[in-house]
């Protein structure tokens, strides 16, 4: 979540160089950027406000479609096609961040849900001000696309990361299992 916290969630840095150097627009073709990500965000919060079956694995592949998706948009051909993909890039955006919130909540003890989700907060929110700064200077020294597409790819890894650690997780719950179930 700290990955993608500092270098995919840099919207407010990489949108306004997509629309003025990409499209050469300005202020109004970065708020329809925003806008439509902003629309997929309200679309996806609708969508996922009831479910059910929250697991580390839908995380992992809500990272990986959310990756996806930021990439696509980094290397549309105009301005009306990026802004259809930050549609989708919005509604992932949202099954993101609140599935990491709901998991995180649900397996924390309840006496410390506070400390895990301030650093959650810590982790996930604060760390675009870390973020912001290495995205601007890579989109200033690579190309405003491939500021976006920088967090689409930490979007990419962590989903890698996250498939990895749930594998080995589960390979050493299985390993710890298979004695003692042998032995009772």
């Amino acid at each position: 979540m700290a990955i993608i916290g500092t270098l995919t969630y840099e919207f407010q840095v990489s949108l306004p160089l997509i629309a003025q150097f990409t499209f050469k627009g300005d202020a109004s073709s970065y708020a329809f950027l925003t806008a439509s990500m902003g629309l997929g965000a309200a679309l996806g919060g609708i969508a996922f406000a009831s479910r059910k079956g929250i697991t580390p694995s839908k995380l992992i592949s809500a990272s990986l479609f959310f990756g996806l998706f930021v990439l696509t948009a980094a290397f549309m051909p105009s301005l009306l096609v990026t802004c259809l993909v930050m549609v989708v890039v919005g509604i992932c955006s949202i099954n993101f961040s609140s599935l990491g919130n709901s998991i995180l909540q649900l397996e924390s003890s309840p006496q410390m849900r506070g400390r895990v989700m301030s650093f959650w907060s810590v982790a996930f929110l604060g760390s675009t001000t870390i973020g912001g700064p290495i995205v601007g200077w890579f989109a200033e020294v690579v190309g405003a696309r491939w500021g976006l597409a920088l967090g689409g790819l930490a979007a990419l890894v962590a989903a890698a990361l996250g498939a990895v650690t749930l594998r080995n997780v589960q390979t050493g719950k299985m390993i710890m299992d298979g004695p003692e179930k042998k032995s009772a």
